[in-house]
């Protein structure tokens, strides 16, 4: 068994052959069991000064890293969160959104009767109110969800330890939740 600083992968000569890079250095089954072990419990391999596989604990995130991960919450949050309505969560997706809409500039003219899918899958009689009460309760989600992103953006800046800042809550409420 081989390892390649280079490459950053193992080798085996039965798998392949001679193409294994010049840079490669032999380990033992018992240490690369040892190393593929410690990888799965978050460990990363790397390669020391002699080009040796170590496990070493991965690199904290960045300020910018974790931001990007609080702007993947909040998108998630505003496209599958849902906007609630008296007792019922309708939802908050961009076709979902373009049909509210939709109904909204419908007006008077939604067809009488209509029935509309709520998130936990009943129906519900679509009235002009109705649709005009959706689309402010989505703008004021977006609104809220946004913020507190922002809110969570210059606390985890302000931290001692960015990497660390904790935010999964402070959001408000989604559906399922």
């Amino acid at each position: 068994m081989f390892y390649s600083k280079s490459s950053g992968g193992f080798y085996d000569t039965s798998i392949h052959g001679d193409a294994i890079p010049a840079d490669a250095v032999e380990i033992t089954e018992a240490e690369h069991a040892s190393l593929l072990d410690a990888q799965s419990h978050g460990k990363v391999i790397h390669a020391d000064k002699n080009g040796m596989p170590i496990a070493v604990d991965p690199p904290k995130p960045t300020a910018a890293q974790v931001w990007e991960r609080i702007k993947t919450e909040r998108d998630r949050r505003t496209v599958q969160g849902g906007s609630k309505v008296g007792t019922k969560w309708f939802h908050s997706d961009q076709k979902s959104r373009s049909q509210q809409l939709g109904l909204v500039l419908l007006g008077a003219n939604i067809p009488a009767g209509l029935q509309w899918k709520t998130m936990d899958g009943s129906f519900v009689t679509m009235t002009q109110q109705l649709a005009g009460q959706i689309l402010v309760a989505g703008a004021a989600n977006d609104q809220a969800i946004f913020a507190a992103a922002e809110i969570h953006k210059a606390a985890m800046e302000a931290s001692a330890d960015p990497a660390s800042y904790n935010f999964s809550c402070g959001w408000g409420k989604v559906f399922g939740e």
